[in-house]
């Protein structure tokens, strides 16, 4: 920071009762007033009025009187502006800097104290002092442009506000290498030792510190050269709301809710707006996690609906960058007694799913949209797996979010099997009805063999899904048997060549032992299986049994119930045939995904 200092007398100005007065042995003839301070002052006694074009005026209109009375209300930066021209007129020293000079600069405007009152007069030093100091200095502009929010109107009406803008702007569009100016930059990791060139992002912290309306300024000006990247822009918006914004990402308890009203919501809401108005178009110029945090703070604030859509529109269409973490949003609304916000995770992934739906209307298997919507199908299911934990999760939002997906997005459902696992861990209360529907969503022919182990054990799990899991497990294992074993003609004919080379080149045998000996060679036992798999198959093949049979009772019994109450009696039922049409039935059941 540079600083100018003008004047050599000591300070003599003091206090007393509200009233300023200046230390002299010449009595005062001079009142000016201005809001609850009183100045008493000499006019001739020191250069105030020589210096002072407005007072010359005001004190001739009034007329010549020995004690004369001026009230200055309304100049620009009030009695601290006041008593900095008041001072350099007695010649008192007085310390200039980009803190404040632009109400000393304000007021001496106002006060008329410039070339054509008298040689050099107070504004000339101060115009001197902004053009060589303040504005060839990088932090100097930035606090002389805060320092205009308090005087805006002023300030703009003198040039101060776009000449500070202009030169700010021209430092940033400076190559990193060759900034030689000091600027904050606090970044985690990051250490100006170890690192010798400028980041190009090293000027996004100093203007943080500015006011929204003086950052909207600075921002359009940057982005109206077209020189600096929208990753930059970006940047700088992510720095001003963690600067800014509230928090969100904190789960906050209930009781604390009750202090939003206690926060400058208007405030927030009109930055959070504005924040969303000024992203680029371009795709990747702000982060997906950026983007979520910004509408969960959206719906904390109760911003406009027009942000709230826009939002939600720019992290559907960068939804395919999201992780689990940047999901992990929790829920603001009074009435939700669970964590996460889950109602914004399905709002976000329906217009993922809209937006691409437009663009890739028939998707490929090797299409950027199929690798687009399994990815986030992963990470959907991922962040299943983690809402699943919470207790106060109703199940119905469990269960839309993961239906919302389509059949595309989950090559394999272990996943969904893991978080259905989880919510059924955690939620112990729930009816048989609810179970039913929860593990409707699971398609059990997408289930690792490793999977259908642990689901074929898994108590949680409702006896109907357990079924469809041995069925489309046990329907696996056929079809990969009968791939690894050759077909039958090449088998026979693999067999017989060698039967008949051995019964040429050996003794005949007697007629029993030639009997045994063909009826063993016509078995023809498949490749032997080691003892431990034939017990895991033998053990996995009783369990199958167990549960189809007591799967198969209960459903006879529904059956036989129903038939009961419809009044359809009068002859008995054949078991056999019952037994046969359950069979089939269920066999059509299993392979749909509604038991």
């Amino acid at each position: 920071m540079k600083f100018m200092k003008l004047g050599t007398r000591p300070d003599t100005f003091y206090t007393e009762e509200a009233t300023r007065t200046v230390s002299s042995d010449v009595p005062s003839d001079l009142v000016i007033r201005i809001n609850n301070i009183t100045y008493l002052l000499h006019k001739l006694q020191f250069p105030l009025l020589p210096k002072c074009g407005l007072l010359q005026r005001l004190l001739t209109d009034s007329g010549d009187s020995d004690n004369d009375s001026v009230e200055l209300h309304d100049i620009p930066g009030g009695e601290d502006a006041f008593e900095l021209c008041a001072k350099f007129c007695y010649g008192i020293t007085i310390n200039l800097s980009a803190h404040n000079f632009v109400r000393a600069f304000c007021a001496a405007k106002f006060l008329r104290m410039t070339e054509s009152v008298e040689k050099g007069n107070f504004v000339l030093k101060l115009e001197a002092f902004f053009n060589s100091c303040i504005l060839e200095g990088w932090k100097d502009s930035v606090v002389a442009l805060q320092s205009t929010g308090k005087m805006i109107e002023w300030s703009e009406n003198l040039g101060i506000t776009r000449r500070c803008i202009d030169s700010i702007v021209e430092k940033i569009l400076t190559p990193p290498a060759k900034v030689n100016w000091s600027f904050t930059y606090s970044r985690p990791g990051y250490n100006k030792k170890r690192h010798q060139s400028v980041p190009r992002d090293w000027w996004t912290e100093d203007i943080s510190d500015l006011d929204i309306d003086l950052f909207r300024f600075i921002v359009t000006a940057l982005r109206s050269t077209n020189m600096v990247q929208p990753q930059l822009i970006g940047e700088a918006l992510h720095v001003y709301a963690c600067r800014w914004l509230p928090d969100t990402t904190k789960i906050r308890p209930p009781e604390s809710s009750a202090s939003l009203a206690n926060e400058p919501v208007e405030k927030n809401r009109r930055v959070l707006e504005t924040i969303v108005s000024m992203i680029p178009a371009d795709r990747g110029s702000v982060s997906v996690n950026f983007l979520l945090r910004l509408l969960s703070t959206a719906s904390y604030l109760g911003a406009s609906p027009v942000t709230k859509t826009e939002l939600i529109r720019r992290c559907g269409l960068q939804l395919d960058e999201v992780t689990v973490d940047d999901l992990l949003l929790p829920s603001h609304l009074s009435s939700d007694q669970y964590c996460y916000d889950i109602d914004m995770i399905s709002v976000v992934l329906e217009s993922f799913l809209v937006l691409w739906r437009i663009q890739y209307p028939a998707p490929s298997q090797d299409s950027q949209f199929m690798r687009s919507i399994r990815k986030v199908g992963k990470v959907i299911d991922c962040y299943l797996q983690v809402a699943a934990k919470d207790a106060n999760m109703p199940v119905m939002k469990f269960i839309s979010l993961a239906e919302a997906l389509p059949d595309i997005a989950r090559p394999k459902h272990d996943d969904l099997y893991k978080a259905i696992n989880i919510f059924l861990k955690e939620h112990p209360d729930l009816n048989k009805a609810e179970k039913k529907r929860l593990c409707r969503i699971l398609d059990c022919q997408k289930l690792s063999p490793d999977v259908c182990a642990h689901a074929v054990k898994n108590e949680r799990l409702p006896l109907r899904t357990v079924v469809q899991v041995l069925f489309f497990d046990q329907e696996r294992g056929f079809k990969a048997t009968s791939q690894k074993l050759p077909p039958r003609g090449l088998l026979s004919r693999a067999q017989e060549a060698p039967f008949s080379e051995t019964v040429q080149s050996k003794p005949k045998l007697p007629p029993d032992d030639r009997a045994n000996r063909q009826e063993g060679t016509r078995r023809a036992p498949s490749p032997a299986i080691p003892e431990r798999d034939q017990h895991k198959k033998l053990h996995l093949k009783s369990e199958r049994n167990i549960v189809i049979s007591r799967e198969l009772g209960e459903v006879e019994s529904e059956k036989v119930r129903e038939t009961r109450e419809e009044g359809i009696s009068g002859s008995k039922m054949n078991p056999r045939k019952t037994m046969q049409g359950k069979s089939s039935s269920d066999h059509g059941h299993y392979k749909g995904r509604d038991r």
